[in-house]
């Protein structure tokens, strides 16, 4: 009899640790998944950004803080916060920097690694 109920602990035992592995690791895949999409999902979203951008300005890009004023109000729309506009020197090509955090579970939490969730992206449109 004792050596029946020793096996059961040992059982058991085991199949915590399992389940506590499998746990983990679908923390870490989820996270990892998320900050994938949200990485893939944002470049579009810079580009999407900086067209409408340059269809609002209508080739008017003389004015820096308008076309920022715009950037910030579609980088909103588009659930994202605005980083940064530059014009080339030749005012054709307009570049929109938008950043998003990943929607993690752990990442975001922890301090040390909360900038793994973090995604800037940059998107190109020509003015014209």
């Amino acid at each position: 009899m004792n050596l029946h109920s020793d096996q059961r602990g040992l059982v058991a035992g085991w199949a915590v640790k399992l389940i506590i592995f499998l746990a983990l690791l679908g923390i870490v895949i989820y996270d990892g998944a998320a900050i994938a999409v949200n990485m893939f999902q944002l470049d579009g979203i810079s580009h999407e950004v900086a067209v409408e951008v340059a269809e609002e300005a209508g080739g008017q890009t003389n004015s820096i803080p308008v076309l920022e004023r715009s950037a910030r109000k579609i980088a909103r729309a588009h659930d994202t916060h605005f980083v940064s506009l530059k014009l080339s020197d030749d005012q054709e090509v307009l570049r929109v920097t938008v950043r998003r955090d990943a929607s993690t579970v752990v990442v975001n939490q922890v301090d040390q690694v909360s900038d793994w969730g973090q995604t800037e992206a940059t998107g190109k449109s020509f003015t014209n």
